[in-house]
């Protein structure tokens, strides 16, 4: 009887330090930015290895294959008790330098022309 307590409680203690190294994903839209009706999807999500290190891709209604984005780099700015996090991505193959700020609710994409370019959220 101790021996399958004892082994229980190993089980338990794997399976809750799975869990608080889950994998975690958000995605965000912005509609009609250009004026031509697409919508442009944003998808954050964890890498498969490491939860603290975050793979960006990029979709629209037009077309659904998602491109991953290249991470230039990742700064967190806190200003009081909130945060934002700063990332600079391009596309594969591309020069251009976008800046990604996530914020509260949504984030902004900031391209280098100086137009920025608001996403929402959208609950899982």
């Amino acid at each position: 009887m101790t021996k399958q307590l004892f082994f229980l409680l190993l089980v338990g203690m794997f399976f809750s330090t799975i869990s608080a190294q889950a994998q975690w994903r958000n995605k965000y839209k912005c509609h009609n930015f250009y004026g031509n009706g697409i919508t442009e999807y944003i998808i954050s999500k964890s890498d498969k290895n490491n939860s603290k290190v975050a793979e960006y891709w990029y979709y629209t209604s037009r077309n659904a294959k998602r491109i991953k984005l290249v991470v230039l780099s990742t700064k967190e700015v806190i200003s009081g008790m909130e945060g934002t996090t700063i990332v600079k991505v391009r596309f594969p193959n591309g020069k251009t330098i976008y800046t990604l700020e996530f914020v509260p609710g949504g984030l902004y994409c900031l391209a280098p022309n100086g137009k920025k370019q608001a996403y929402t959220y959208i609950p899982n």
